[in-house]
């Protein structure tokens, strides 16, 4: 599978505060979309997720309450007052909102799914999820999310560090996410330089990167 390519809009990173927004609605539909077609054959794979969080936002704590920016995001899609979505656009969107509403059973927003949860709710039995979080409290939060999952590893390591070590992946099948905080200088450049080392191990993976337009120029040398 030809590697994936997705932008971010410019923002300040911790996620809680940008959980749900319109950027999320994008990554995870993109995400949701690459793991069904992963499962288009029966062969088992493997999603590998290198900067995974939380796995989960509480949109009532203090990060979502203040910015509200879920609102402009999944709000708008599902959740009381949200319009029915044109039949085109929800057979698209249809695999990440089903477990975007399975983390809300009661039928009212309250909390977001992020990637470790979405791609492990898409998974098979055969399938298997490996989530990189190298803060101390996310990871553990991260494990407490995933735990009597025998399907999912969670790894308290640096997720650059770890994916060399993962791949190929066994199942020499498989999706890597690849969406660091950009807080150091030039991770933009680190994230190309990490994804020529993936290729090199595991060339016939799919590649799922995000990333911030906030200057042209790392973003053009990026693109090189």
């Amino acid at each position: 599978a030809a590697p994936f390519l997705r932008l971010r809009p410019a923002m300040n990173y911790r996620h809680a505060y940008h959980a749900g927004n319109f950027g999320d609605v994008l990554k995870h539909a993109v995400l949701a979309l690459a793991i069904e077609h992963l499962k288009g054959k029966a062969a088992p794979f493997r999603v590998i997720d290198t900067h995974a969080g939380t796995g989960m936002t509480d949109l009532a704590g203090v990060e979502a309450e203040r910015t509200l920016e879920w609102q402009g995001g999944i709000g708008s899609l599902i959740g009381p007052g949200a319009p029915p979505l044109p039949d085109a656009i929800a057979a698209i969107l249809g695999s990440y909102l089903d477990q975007v509403r399975a983390a809300n059973p009661v039928a009212r927003l309250s909390v977001y799914p992020g990637s470790p949860a979405i791609a492990r709710g898409l998974l098979r039995a055969s399938d298997r999820l490996l989530l990189s979080e190298l803060h101390p409290d996310d990871c553990a939060s991260l494990r407490a999310l995933m735990r009597r999952d025998s399907r999912v590893k969670v790894l308290d390591e640096d997720g650059f560090a770890a994916l060399r070590g993962l791949l190929p992946p066994p199942e020499r099948r498989g999706l890597v996410l690849i969406d660091p905080p950009y807080e150091e200088k030039n991770e933009l450049g680190r994230v190309a330089r990490e994804l020529g080392e993936a290729l090199k191990r595991f060339a016939t993976g799919a590649y799922l990167v995000w990333y911030p337009i906030k200057d042209l120029a790392p973003v053009s040398a990026f693109y090189r």
